[in-house]
């Protein structure tokens, strides 16, 4: 304790003096170092106080309003359309406080994500059975027709990849008879053997005419031969029909007409065909041209004269035999004649060389078909399988890419539907935690946000006391230290308590800087949420050491000093370590004994 003693102090000179010096005894006991200030009670599990925006029309520069600690907010966006507790009611956690107004957009946007979920679901189903966009199924009918078009294309491939036996059998038939036609008319013939066979034939007319002489329609056969025989001796001694020779030019030009109008992508045996025709009509026009030969005209005297005996003999007794013989002579004859005139004819040999070449050429293309042709019907025959494929697929299930690609757009449409139902759920503000509705904090049709808070509930079964420490007390302060707290309106009850939480970061005011912190209560009766405490937390404590006041202690730099004063009052100066400090007392580490009294004027700069 602190005591006032007598000191003498000695003065120069021998004179003497004494006055009353203030003193205390170093003691032993505890030194405890706490920092604090004054806090408030809350709810334990409620959060730190938060700043939200200040509300419209409120006065400029009033700053940011700070919410309740155990305040609850809006849950979603639009107005508050009724409150479902009453101040001082307890509730549960998850029970609804108040049920909010969005104008209908929710029940629209649950409505529409329902519908697009159910449209995706339909969606799938037809793609796993009939996807539509392959088309309607094929009838009946259409799958036949398909199926019949690609066996007539196989068929058709097949035939041109490999000739028919009856085909070239035909075609080799017909080179073989251009061929014995373009040999016969090789063979030269001599005037003397154009001379007989015309003989022979006037001979067989006569035979002819004897042997029906008395047969009325041999009678009119001779006559006309006879007449027909003198129009060809006429004609031959007048000379070329003026007429003919026209048509047989506009024949040639006709020809060559033709032959210049084949297309490009004509078959060979065409321009063939067409060549052939054009010599034919060059060699009539070059026929008729050609002024008649002396044996010509003689021949149609001789034909002239047959003629008339055969007319004379035909009066004669018929027999049949002999007609019959005489026909069969005749016949033979006028064959001959013929061979041997076209063997005579330049352009009859030119256009049996071409009926061999187009027979050739026949031949060649049925033993092996045109390429483009084959190609031609193999490009069909694809086509058409193509074809008979498209019309098996349609109105089948769609392929793994679509069928995955609709199921993820039913699980994104599920995925709104939920978020929809969330919205829509976040209309009925539930209470965060059980506890007792300490206030409400706006009315119905007032417009609330995410950051609006509308009530206060608090767990008054749980409470904690929060304090706002400087950055240099709450450097000290660890979680888990004891501390006092102290409640003034309860004429400064003391509770007990503990540290819970301190910030990480401190929150600048008017430029200072502090730090929340927490202190959990584990008694606190009587204690309501709001009421403002003083606080006091052990950061230090030394048990049983000797302490001495501050005021006892003098410092120069690291050196500390105390003034001793013995029984007899003598006082001298003495160095010592010092250890834990608080506001009023110091700990004595060394230097100094319990019991001993030491001077307190120091402190005071003596």
């Amino acid at each position: 304790g602190v005591t006032t003693a007598l000191v003498v102090w000695p003065f120069n000179g021998g004179g003497g003096g004494a006055m009353a010096v203030p003193t205390a005894k170093a003691v032993r006991g505890d030194v405890v170092l706490t920092v604090g200030g004054v806090g408030q009670i809350v709810s334990a599990r409620s959060a730190n106080p938060i700043a939200v925006p200040a509300p419209q029309g409120s006065a400029s520069g009033s700053g940011p309003a700070v919410a309740p600690a155990d305040a609850v907010f809006a849950t979603a966006s639009g107005h508050l359309a009724q409150y479902l507790v009453a101040p001082g009611e307890r509730i549960s956690a998850g029970q609804p406080l108040a049920v909010l107004d969005d104008g209908g957009a929710g029940a629209v946007a649950l409505d529409q994500a329902r519908s697009d979920l159910e449209t995706a679901r339909l969606e799938l189903q037809l793609k796993q059975t009939a996807d539509p966009a392959r088309g309607l199924p094929p009838s009946a009918a259409e799958l036949t027709a398909a199926r019949v078009a690609a066996a007539a294309a196989e068929r058709k491939v097949v035939l041109l990849g490999r000739p028919g036996t009856t085909e070239v059998t035909t075609a080799q038939l017909e080179l073989r008879k251009a061929a014995a036609d373009l040999a016969v008319l090789r063979r030269v013939a001599t005037p003397v053997a154009l001379a007989a066979a015309e003989r022979s034939v006037g001979v067989a007319y006569q035979k002819l005419a004897q042997a029906g002489a008395s047969i009325p329609a041999d009678v009119l056969a001779a006559k006309q031969e006879l007449t027909r025989a003198q129009a060809d001796l006429e004609a031959l001694q007048k000379g070329p029909n003026a007429t003919a020779v026209e048509a047989a030019k506009l024949a040639v030009i006709f020809a060559q007409q033709k032959l210049a109008e084949l297309p490009s992508g004509a078959l060979p045996s065409e321009a063939t065909q067409a060549r052939l025709e054009l010599t034919k009509a060059q060699a009539d026009l070059e026929a008729l041209q050609r002024a008649p030969a002396a044996t010509a005209v003689a021949a149609a005297r001789s034909a002239v004269d047959l003629a008339v005996a055969k007319l004379s003999n035909a009066t004669a007794p018929p027999s049949p035999l002999a007609v019959a013989s005489a026909r069969a002579e005749l016949d033979r004859a006028r064959t001959e004649l013929q061979a041997v005139r076209l063997r005579t004819n330049a352009a009859s040999v030119r256009a049996a060389r071409l009926a061999v070449t187009l027979a050739q050429q026949k031949l060649a293309r049925v033993r092996r078909p045109v390429p483009t042709v084959r190609d031609a019907a193999r490009i069909e025959l694809t086509k058409a399988l193509a074809d008979l494929d498209v019309l098996r697929r349609r109105g089948g299930p769609a392929g793994p890419l679509d069928l995955a690609l609709a199921r993820v757009k039913i699980g994104a449409a599920q995925e709104r539907v939920t978020a929809a139902q969330a919205l829509a759920g976040r209309l009925t503000v539930a209470a965060p935690r059980t506890g007792t509705v300490i206030a409400l904090l706006s009315v119905p049709g007032s417009p609330v946000d995410l950051s609006t808070p509308i009530a206060v509930v608090a767990d008054l079964g749980h409470l904690a006391v929060d304090v706002s420490l400087s950055e240099f007390d709450v450097a000290r302060v660890r979680r888990g230290q004891a501390a006092r707290v102290s409640v003034d309106a309860l004429g400064g009850r003391r509770y007990p308590g503990t540290v819970v939480f301190e910030a990480l970061t401190g929150v600048q005011n008017a430029g200072v800087v502090t730090f929340p912190v927490r202190i959990g209560l584990t008694q606190f009766a009587g204690a309501k949420p709001g009421m403002n405490v003083s606080v006091r937390i052990v950061v230090a404590r030394r048990l049983d050491v000797v302490h001495v006041p501050l005021e006892a202690v003098a410092q120069d730099g690291e050196k500390a000093t105390v003034t001793v004063v013995d029984a007899a009052g003598v006082q001298s100066v003495r160095t010592v370590r010092l250890g834990l400090a608080d506001n009023k007392i110091v700990e004595i580490r060394s230097g100094l004994k319990a019991g001993e009294r030491v001077l307190l004027a120091a402190a005071g700069g003596a």
